[in-house]
Order: C-alpha cells, then structure tokens, then sequence
C-alpha cells in the first residue's frame, strides 16, 4: 500500500488549470492576480485589506512591523505552536516570550498574563490544529494582538477575525495552498497601508522594506482554492467526524469536546496514554504516518526547564494526531480508521 502521510495538499485538474494560464500569459510575477487573490481572501475573510507575501513566517514578521514592534521588545508567544512562530518575532529584532497553553490546546489570557510585562509590544494568539483561541479576552492587556490563522481558515463570514491583524500560511500542509506564501490581514484601512507599505516599500531602495512578495502564479492556485474551500471544509469535518464515530467508543477521554465545538478541524488530535512514540511505530507498519502536532516545545528548544509550562508538556506527551485533510481519499480513510481501531484497542487494554 502507498503510504497515506500526515498532511497532503489538495490539488486538483481546475487548480492545474488556473496555473497555466497564469504561466502561458508569461506574466508570472507578482501582479494582477495576486492582487486578486488578496482582494478574495480579504472578502472571505471579512478585512478591510489583505497583503500577501512569499510565506505565512513573513506574514507574521510583516504584521509585527506593521504594528511598531521594533529590537529589544517582547512579544508573547506560547511555548506550544511551531518554531517558525519565534523565529519570525527574532527577524524583527524583538524577543520571544513564551508562556503555558490552556487544556485545548490554545493559549489563554490567564497564561499570558504571567509573562507580561511593561516591556510587552504584542501577543501572538494561535488557532492550534483550527482550534479557537478566544482573541477578545486578551484585549484586557490593552496591547496589539496577532491573530495567528496559520491553521484556521474558517468558512467565509462565518467566524470574522478579531486580532489587529490576522496572518495566514499557504504551506502545502496548510488550510489552503499557494505552495509556498502567506498573508496579513486587517480590518483598520490604516494598517493595511502600512503592511503593504512594509512589503512594497515606501520608496527606492527602502532599508524598511520587507521583500516578500507573492507571485501570480502562487496567487491563481490561491484564487483556485479558494473557489472551492468550502468543499474542503465539508471534507475535513465528514472525515472527522467518521473518526469520532468509530474511535470514540475506545478512547472516550481522547476527543476533545473543543475540537468539534469551537474549531473546523484542521488537525484531529488525540489524548491518549504515552503519545506518539507509543504509536507510531505501529502505525508505521501499515505504512501511516502520524504525529504529534507539534515537533517540538520552544521552552524546551532553549534549555529551559518545563515548570511554568505543564499544560504544554502533558499535551507534547500525549497528543497522538491522525492524517485528516481532503485529499485524503476513502479507502485511506478506511485504512486510518481500521488500524487506529487495533492500535488504541491494543493499548487501551493494557491500560486496564
């Protein structure tokens, strides 16, 4: 059996399409048509403006600038998100401060709030595995939030942004795909002129200037995407929700209610005793790749010890996250159910 992988971009003959026509007008740089895309994510997504760039690490450094964060300031983060999250607030010049995440994975305010400081420019609040993080209740810090959407493209109009600015990631194992891009949103006229300002630059040879840009041909796959996200919307929740149906009776206390309640599914997580090393192995013998969400934990990637972030820990060591994404075909879908039934079943009986 070909292997089924964790993540696969969705990709289809009207997507293929979009981009040759890009490629045979040969005018294939940034242009008309990421303009068009930009003006199309903006809609979807309820902004007044949307700005796209070279990749979502660059929408974030876009964002952080736009926003005033300059050297020597703290920005927010939580420990538990992808190293690329640090490493756009460290090409600003800013530092990285990291705090705990909540039990569903996404930071809390009252986590936050143990790191703030009077030196805090930002606080970068992620949708983990499409999961909500409440952005309103950390408006009591009175400071600029960044809505990180990397994993959270919601239905258009159905969930509006509520961050200063939200920026988005087109990683081919993101939401949606350009293959490589990015993008930050805002809903204040004046802050988008700011971000576009921050990627075009204001004059020649601009020394503020962060080249990033987003070429048509990333755009119309953008465009093409798009057009159909609802479908891979619907796909991602029909898939998961046939996962519940028959893991749940197994792994009660391994869903998580939040997953389905307040998210759209970017990623399945799982609860379950020992996490990934218990089970990859076995998963890997029928040729399945899984993981744990997170490759690693910043704190822990800086020498740090883990007090003050045990939540994060607890979901680092127990998190197992099954392939879930709509290019995952039936029958794959069927080979992922069948021998997550024999490998939680196995392990759920030793547990006894």
């Amino acid at each position: 059996m070909t292997a089924i992988t964790h993540s696969k971009p969705w990709i289809i003959d009207a997507d293929l399409e979009a981009v040759r026509r890009v490629l045979e007008s040969r005018m294939i740089g940034q242009g008309e048509r990421t303009a068009e895309f930009e003006a199309t994510l903006a809609e979807w997504v309820g902004a007044d403006g949307a700005v796209a760039v070279g990749s979502g690490s660059a929408a974030l450094a876009l964002a952080l600038t736009a926003l005033g964060v300059r050297a020597g300031d703290e920005v927010v983060i939580p420990t538990y998100v992808c190293a690329s999250v640090g490493e756009a607030v460290a090409t600003v010049g800013a530092d990285a401060v990291l705090c705990d995440v909540g039990p569903a994975w996404v930071v809390t305010p009252e986590a936050a709030a143990r790191v703030v400081t009077r030196k805090t420019r930002a606080l970068i609040v992620p949708h983990m595995y499409g999961i909500y993080a409440d952005v309103d209740s950390f408006r009591r810090f009175g400071l600029p939030i960044v809505e990180d959407c990397a994993q959270a493209v919601d239905y258009k109009g159905k969930r509006p942004l509520t961050g200063d600015i939200g920026v988005f990631s087109f990683h081919p194992t993101k939401c949606l795909t350009v293959g490589e891009g990015g993008a930050a949103v805002a809903h204040d006229p004046a802050l988008v002129r700011a971000l576009r300002t921050r990627r075009d630059g204001a004059s020649a040879g601009d020394r503020e200037r962060l080249f990033s840009p987003l070429s048509d041909v990333a755009a119309a796959l953008g465009l093409s995407q798009l057009a159909r996200y609802h479908e891979a919307l619907d796909r991602r929740r029909a898939l998961a929700l046939r996962y519940r149906a028959a893991l749940e009776p197994i792994v009660r206390e391994g869903f998580v209610r939040e997953s389905f309640d307040n998210g759209m599914l970017f990623r399945l997580p799982l609860k379950v005793p020992g996490g990934l090393p218990v089970y990859q192995e076995a998963f890997a013998r029928r040729n399945i790749h899984v993981r744990r969400g997170v490759a690693r934990l910043l704190h822990r990637m800086r020498g740090r010890p883990d007090a003050g972030f045990e939540t994060s820990v607890d979901h680092f060591e127990t998190t197992l996250s099954l392939p879930l994404y709509p290019a995952l075909t039936d029958d794959e879908h069927a080979a992922c159910v069948r021998a997550a039934l024999e490998i939680l079943s196995r392990s759920e009986s030793r547990c006894r």
